[in-house]
């Protein structure tokens, strides 16, 4: 889905906002959740300015990961195991000494550690690059997606906004005005009248 224009995503979270508010104010959970849901959506539409090509990163990664769980199941084929390696081989001792972390690059340049030990059997993380930082993880629970700072603070961005345009709308339900989209709220008298003293 094309990104629309900064200014084009103010009219759409202030729109969410007012839809938010109002649907708090009815007290209409389904409602909220549902457009809570639209929120998550345009959110991730807002951030993908500055998000890494993660359906590439996890393609790659998969395709490494793949070889990787083929190369080992030859490996563990390749000799029968008597009580005594099964055993060596559950603690990482002597030829089995397997474990900790590998480190795979794909042609891309994505960087693929896994991580082996008896607790987490399928522990991956995935870099933009050999000394980047995550940007998805995978284990038992299945993936997870890891801000870059670039994106955190898209992210943080967006709540700000979403967050003071429903509440502006929420306290003008709950005062029962009416106002129109993107219209600010009057300041009280005492905001009006108030001396600021540090400027």
């Amino acid at each position: 889905m094309e990104r629309p224009p900064e200014a084009e995503f103010d009219g759409l979270i202030d729109n969410l906002a007012k839809e938010l508010a109002k649907a708090n104010f009815q007290n209409d959970s389904s409602q909220y959740e549902s457009l809570s849901s639209e929120g998550d959506k345009l959110k991730a539409q807002y951030i993908s300015v500055v998000s890494p090509d993660r359906k590439t990163m996890a393609k790659n990664a998969s395709e490494m990961i793949n070889q990787y769980r083929s190369k080992a199941k030859n490996k563990e084929s390749e000799k029968p195991l008597n009580l005594i390696d099964y055993l060596n081989k559950k603690d990482g001792i002597g030829e089995y000494h397997d474990t900790g972390m590998r480190r795979y690059i794909t042609k891309s340049g994505t960087t693929v550690d896994i991580y082996m030990n008896d607790i987490e059997q399928d522990s991956y993380e995935i870099k933009d690059s050999m000394s980047g930082q995550p940007v998805m993880g995978y284990n038992s629970n299945g993936w997870s997606i890891q801000y870059t700072p670039q994106e955190q603070s898209m992210h943080l961005n967006f709540v700000s906004k979403l967050t003071k345009a429903e509440n502006r709308y929420y306290k003008q339900y709950v005062d029962g005005d009416s106002l129109s989209i993107g219209q600010e709220m009057e300041p009280s008298t005492e905001q009006k009248n108030r001396v600021d003293y540090l400027a």
